[in-house]
């Protein structure tokens, strides 16, 4: 009756699919971050950037994108990244009410991955050198075949920009 009732719970285990997140992959530098698709309105070439005076430096400016104005940032500033390498995309981000573009050196992929691969952040991530402090801006550390990303946490972002 045991084998059974095993049986059973393997039966079941099995049937119950694992739920999927779909992640835009990006990277700035070296490093790879991620935000969930359904934050992702489109990526676009960089463009005409206005600057607007007395912004904080991590805003470039704005742009017009078909007649909205949206507020182009570098989130390296926030990051403490260098500035190493030179965005060619910028990703159009919608977080509640707001709309931001994140300058972004490439968009490598969007990917369906399992919950499970999202682990939590590891507190000692980021305590010391150019990284310290980086890890409040990560939701998650999510595990892949071609590395770990970090799955950054937008209103914590967008704080620390100040918008």
């Amino acid at each position: 009756m045991a084998e059974i009732d095993k049986d059973a719970a393997l039966d079941a285990a099995e049937a119950i699919p694992e739920e999927d997140v779909r992640l835009c992959i990006f990277t700035i530098g070296e490093d790879t971050y991620t935000l969930p698709v359904e934050m992702l309105t489109e990526i676009i070439i960089p463009q005409k950037i206005f600057p607007v005076p007395t912004t904080p430096p991590q805003v470039l400016g704005v742009i017009n994108l078909r007649g909205n104005i949206v507020p182009i940032v570098d989130i390296r500033h926030v990051l403490n990244l260098p500035k190493t390498s030179h965005p060619t995309q910028t990703a159009i981000v919608r977080h509640g009410q707001m709309v931001v573009g994140l300058m972004v050196d490439s968009v490598t992929e969007v990917a369906s991955v399992p919950v499970s691969s999202l682990l939590s952040v590891p507190p000692e991530l980021g305590t010391s050198g150019q990284a310290a402090g980086r890890h409040r801006f990560f939701k998650a550390v999510v595990q892949r075949e071609l590395g770990a990303a970090a799955l950054l946490d937008m209103d914590r972002l967008l704080e620390a920009l100040r918008i």
